[in-house]
């Protein structure tokens, strides 16, 4: 069986000699490049590989001089993160900022119970599910960078445990006498509710509603280009329903830098909308529920529609990449034909 990188390896020497199975390990020299140096000498190969492997117990890699978890982190962030997306960068940092307690300690002595304990302390602290996550990602990442450089011998990131941690909020989605309520409202002129009428009748993230700008508007096809996070769901088309039409319009003839914008044409930023819907939640009793509400509206009416689902996939931004690809000629005129099948 073929050993790890980093744990050496027990080699026939050519010739006739006394003994030829000679124990060979990997060692770091001056300048940090790995070299292979001749450890002992034996007359048996059982005993060459007795001897390696009591090696290996004592030691998990390059000798001599480790590098700490830290000094991996420096160089794999610098070869990685001008390669990345904002977003990917922004979390891959939020995760350093609970795994950069270990980034002092050598990699090789790092334990699974170590690492372990950071994902535990994570959900102990309330994190939500996809920063634990983003924890383990992290340290997959580095452990890989390190054993492709002969840092470690095992990747011991493998055998961690994501804890399983129960959703923050409950996702819901709005009852027809809760959506009733908020069309009342948005009819009589309140434009928080017709902000969530337009989550509902297109399915978008709250951040990609409020990121829309007047461009992203397309009248001669009657949709909106705009979304975010995913690959299937960044500038994905979504047809605007002939029932949120007019509250469209009028947020348009504002003339803001974006559809969605304060009186004095500014953003509207994320935090200061969840307040102003949570508000409007409790007027139509629909306590507890979030912005992300909306959208499983929209998805969960599109099904009991009738919907294609391939449209409601394009509509949401769930389409992944084989799907995406193969159904490119799925255009506005369908998507449009499909959403409106939702009353």
């Amino acid at each position: 069986m073929r050993r790890a990188n980093g744990t050496g390896s027990v080699v026939k020497l050519s010739g006739n000699r006394r003994r030829p199975w000679a124990v060979r390990i990997p060692v770091r020299d001056s300048r940090g490049r790995v070299r292979q140096r001749y450890l002992s000498y034996h007359a048996r190969a059982a005993e060459a590989q007795a001897a390696l492997d009591a090696w290996a117990r004592d030691h998990h890699g390059p000798q001599p001089g480790g590098d700490t978890l830290g000094e991996i982190y420096e160089r794999w962030s610098a070869r990685n993160y001008p390669r990345l997306n904002p977003a990917s960068v922004a979390s891959h940092k939020a995760a350093w900022g609970r795994v950069g307690a270990l980034a002092g300690r050598e990699i090789r002595a790092v334990t699974l119970d170590d690492l372990q304990g950071i994902l535990d302390q994570d959900a102990a602290r309330g994190l939500s599910q996809s920063s634990v996550n983003n924890d383990r990602i992290l340290m997959a990442a580095l452990y890989r960078y390190a054993m492709e450089r002969e840092l470690v011998a095992r990747d011991i990131t493998r055998y961690l445990e994501s804890p399983r941690i129960a959703p923050k909020h409950a996702k819901g989605v709005l009852t027809q006498a809760q959506l009733d309520a908020l069309a009342a409202l948005a009819g009589e002129g309140d434009r928080w509710a017709r902000t969530a009428m337009l989550l509902c009748y297109t399915g978008f993230r709250v951040s990609e509603l409020l990121a829309l700008t007047p461009a992203d508007y397309h009248p001669e096809g009657g949709y909106l280009q705009g979304g975010m996070k995913t690959a299937a769901g960044r500038g994905r088309i979504v047809p605007v329903h002939p029932r949120v039409q007019p509250w469209l319009e009028d947020f348009l003839a504002q003339g803001g830098g974006r559809i969605i914008c304060r009186p004095d044409g500014g953003p509207v930023s994320a935090a200061a909308y969840r307040k102003e819907f949570a508000a409007l939640m409790a007027r139509i009793g629909a306590e507890g529920a979030t912005p992300h509400w909306c959208r499983h509206t929209c998805a969960t009416r599109l099904h009991q529609a009738g919907a294609d689902p391939l449209a409601i996939q394009r509509i949401l931004g769930h389409a992944d990449q084989s799907v995406t690809e193969h159904y490119t000629h799925l255009d506005a005129a369908f998507l449009r034909a499909e959403l409106e099948k939702m009353p």
